[in-house]
């Protein structure tokens, strides 16, 4: 049984990650590890590459293995650093799991939900709690979700690390030039949400089809998948794994 390392998605830190951590470490019977992104979090002092390699390389430099085995774990603009660190550094991670994520070159104009845009672009003249109410809106369909409470907590979030502008702008432009790796020599898992409102499902049924891997679709959920539906995440990634070791053939 491997270790996991898991990443966060555009403009988020591990906090944002809630307790899924803990519901995916009891799941698996595995430890569990978050670590921000340069710009974010623990890092918002520190400015944010401008691609996806750099910010994986400035991740990888702050995280310390050991000598144990790991798997990784990346959701949304998370996802394409998994896919980038998976693909440079194979022997770092035994399994990959990547959710509502994609690329540049899985997408597609058409179908794309203009209504996202307002979202991102008028971040500058809301209120935290307001913007944060926003993206909840957007990122997740729960419907017994305490969205208030929790928009207030990621509001939070923002007061006490307020990442740089630059940092954000610089975020959203390592996504928009991402390169997908031709090749991912690493067991991969590929996990989306039908109803994902922000990044159409149709980009992992690309990515699957680009590496030949395994695509789970739930049927409900919104972008933030382990928000929405935690266990079924849980559920799916144990189904997956092997039951005589940590790496095997997808």
């Amino acid at each position: 049984m491997t270790n996991w390392l898991l990443l966060r998605g555009l403009t988020r830190d591990q906090r944002h990650w809630g307790d899924f951590p803990d519901q995916l470490a009891e799941a698996l019977g595995a430890r569990v590890v978050t670590i921000d992104p340069p710009g974010f979090g623990t890092q918002h002092t520190r400015p944010s590459p401008r691609s996806i390699p750099e910010i994986v390389d400035d991740i990888r430099s702050r995280f310390d293995p050991g000598d144990e085995k790991w798997s990784l774990l990346g959701i949304s603009l998370g996802g394409m650093m998994a896919l980038n660190w998976s693909s440079r550094y194979p022997d770092d991670f035994h399994r990959c799991v990547v959710v509502n994520t994609g690329g540049p070159a899985v997408f597609r104009l058409r179908g794309f939900n203009w209504g996202v845009l307002p979202v991102f672009a008028g971040r500058t003249l809301r209120t935290d709690l307001e913007h944060e109410s926003a993206v909840l809106a957007l990122t997740a369909n729960n419907p017994i979700l305490d969205r208030e409470t929790l928009a207030h907590t990621w509001a939070r979030y923002q007061s006490e690390a307020r990442p740089l502008p630059a940092s954000i702008l610089a975020q959203a432009l390592a996504a928009a030039t991402f390169r997908l790796p031709h090749h991912i020599p690493i067991p991969l898992l590929i996990l989306a949400s039908k109803a994902d409102r922000l990044a159409p499902y149709h980009m992992s049924e690309r990515l699957a089809a680009r590496y030949s891997a395994p695509l789970h679709l739930h049927d409900k959920a919104g972008h933030d998948l382990p928000l929405d539906d935690a266990p079924w995440v849980c559920d799916t990634i144990a189904d997956w794994l092997p039951r005589n070791g940590p790496k095997a053939d997808n």
